[in-house]
């Protein structure tokens, strides 16, 4: 049985290949306990070779296109109702502290810079906000099923946690059909169209690097 940590920072999850960037990529982190290093955009596993995909704090860091991409190639490593375990920074709480007349500026900073990323490396920016149901809707487009949602708070911030069942493989041409649909719906209007062209040619790209062997 294997299972994947992505961008594992210094969390070490037993029984799980603990996977992040080298120590050169850090700023802040003096020790790496990463089992493996990589880049996490550029893996490829072998089709319904792993029993879950499991990431904190990370997913929020893909550009929209990108991560679409990620969940698509996912799927495509996991096996059959295997899991897929995503905790980010829950963008309505946290907008909500953020915006609140009730805490204090430090407080209001502190929710801002979980919204947006702590800024201090390359990759320390986030690109997306997520909030329960859109979570649950980019699972949806590739083939995942909701078992549970957790939320919670850390010292003034709010996360949010979804574990989902892969319940549907699906080949790549309905992946990129699907991702289709679901960028669409960030479009203004039909004048974008160009826009969603990019945005499809970028999930392209990316499947092309971690789609299953």
């Amino acid at each position: 049985m294997k299972k994947l940590h992505l961008g594992c920072g210094q969390r070490y999850l037993e029984g799980y290949i603990n996977i992040d960037f080298p120590l050169s990529e850090h700023s802040v982190q003096i020790a790496s306990i990463a089992d493996e290093h990589h880049d996490i955009s550029q893996l490829n596993y072998a089709s319904n070779s792993i029993n879950e995909v499991r990431l904190h704090h990370v997913f929020e860091h893909f550009e929209r296109p990108i991560a679409c991409a990620l969940v698509s190639s996912w799927n495509s490593w996991l096996i059959e109702g295997g899991i897929l375990h995503i905790e980010v920074p829950d963008f309505e709480r946290t907008a909500k502290a953020a915006l609140s007349i009730f805490k204090n500026k430090h407080k209001k900073k502190v929710a801002i810079r979980h919204l947006f990323g702590s800024h201090e490396a390359s990759w320390a920016v986030h690109a997306e906000g997520y909030t329960e149901w859109m979570l649950e809707d980019i699972l949806n487009c590739f083939g995942f099923t909701k078992i549970q949602v957790l939320k919670h708070e850390w010292r003034g911030t709010y996360n949010l946690e979804i574990i989902a069942e892969k319940t549907q493989g699906m080949y790549k041409e309905e992946s990129i059909e699907n991702a289709k649909q679901y960028l669409k719906g960030f479009l203004i209007d039909e004048s974008e169209q160009v826009m969603l062209d990019i945005w499809l040619e970028m999930f392209k790209i990316q499947t092309q690097r971690t789609w299953a062997t």
